[in-house]
């Protein structure tokens, strides 16, 4: 059930320009310069390293500006490595959506 409502938040917001992801209370996004990133809560002090297929990920999903999503996508498309990480983060609460203008 949890992972059928991520999938259809990070579809809304796609498609609804008064919905978006951002950055979880206290979370610090910083770009390696390998092309990974690491995600800190300044709360807690964890950390949370992202390759750099992941980091991309993530700016497509901060950014807004993901492709359109397919509806039911195949486990190795790029819609499932998307939907897989936007699912781990909004549970993890790394990143949350919201209905607050930029």
């Amino acid at each position: 059930m949890a992972e059928g409502l991520t999938s259809m938040t990070t579809m809304t917001t796609a498609t609804s320009p008064s919905r978006r992801i951002v950055l979880g209370a206290g979370v610090r996004l910083t770009r390696l310069p390998f092309g990974g990133a690491v995600l800190m809560n300044e709360k807690t002090l964890a950390l949370v390293e992202c390759a750099e297929r992941d980091a991309a990920l993530i700016g497509c999903l901060l950014s807004g500006e993901c492709p359109g999503l397919a509806p039911d996508p195949g486990p190795d498309s790029d819609d499932a490595d998307l939907r897989r990480v936007a699912r781990d983060l909004l549970r993890s609460q790394w990143l949350v959506v919201t209905d607050e203008a930029k």
